[in-house]
């Protein structure tokens, strides 16, 4: 018996060849200049010099502490917001007054843009006049150099970006739970079992590759997260801010160093899909699996 050829072939085909080629030809030319020794207070007088830029790198403090701090913030950023997140959802899942109202105001901080969120929290986290610091002073407690000092100023980042995307991660868990089906836990409820029985054994389990996609959505963000560390820190105090894409950037637009930025850059997506790749195996064990 035939089948029907699909007709989206038509369509999608041409489109995903055609990223395909720009996407392996942008490669290569990237791979090309990290090979050589292009600056901009160079212009012209650029060398090739093989793999002398990922010895650099390799050999770099500074390129290794930034990419220390930039796992540990992604960490940090995605465990917290997906546990958070999952928090709410169970929490918005249950009859109270102005629920309504409430998811309403969780999707707030979604439709601000980086750069406000982040200026805003700057001025939440002023040393002097700022909402945090007023807020210790009430319960008597000292102040807070939060983006001054260097053991604060990472996990103040993490605050504001834990604050923007947490409600992303409320958004798409909460869809995955209406999707859900209802009847195994009705029936475990009428078998006598209870409430924390009902989430634990039968919806986190339903839940499970919701979780898990989002889990890696957040970790792509958090990997990339720059907007909030230009806005609030700069990168410092003293370079305890500075993420491997912030060096990235440092090393481009203030040293002019393209072909170390472009390395730094081209290390950090390798390593960034070979953790996602590694993640995704361990959330997604059987791939047939549905």
């Amino acid at each position: 018996m035939t089948t029907l050829a699909d007709p989206t072939r038509y369509f999608h085909r041409p489109i995903v060849a055609a990223l395909g080629v720009v996407s392996v030809i942008l490669t290569a030319y990237v791979v090309w200049l990290t090979l050589r020794d292009v600056s901009l207070l160079r212009a012209g007088q650029d060398t090739f010099v093989g793999t002398a830029n990922y010895a650099r790198l390799w050999n770099d403090p500074r390129a290794i502490s930034a990419l220390v701090r930039t796992v540990f913030f992604t960490v940090l950023a995605t465990g917290i917001e997906v546990a958070l997140g999952l928090a709410i959802v169970l929490f918005l899942d249950r009859n109270f007054a102005f629920k309504r109202l409430v998811r309403a105001l969780l999707l707030v901080p979604i439709i601000m843009t980086p750069v406000v969120v982040g200026l805003t929290w700057r001025f939440i986290f002023d040393p002097a006049t700022g909402m945090a610091n007023y807020s210790l002073s009430l319960l008597g407690l000292g102040p807070i150099d939060w983006l001054g000092s260097t053991d604060v100023a990472l996990f103040s980042v993490l605050i504001a970006d834990v604050w923007q995307w947490t409600p992303f991660v409320v958004l798409l868990v909460m869809a995955g739970l209406e999707s859900a089906p209802t009847d195994p836990m009705d029936a475990a409820r009428v078998d006598g079992a209870r409430e924390w029985q009902v989430t634990w054994y039968i919806l986190l389990p339903m839940l499970r590759r919701v979780l898990a996609v989002v889990a890696l959505i957040r970790a792509i963000d958090s990997i990339k997260a720059f907007d909030l560390f230009y806005i609030m820190t700069r990168g410092g105090p003293a370079l305890s801010t500075e993420t491997l894409n912030y060096y990235g950037y440092v090393a481009a637009f203030t040293n002019f160093d393209i072909s170390y930025a472009l390395t730094i850059a081209l290390v950090l997506t390798v390593f960034t899909n070979v953790a996602l790749l590694t993640m995704y195996g361990v959330l997604f064990p059987k791939s047939g699996e549905r």
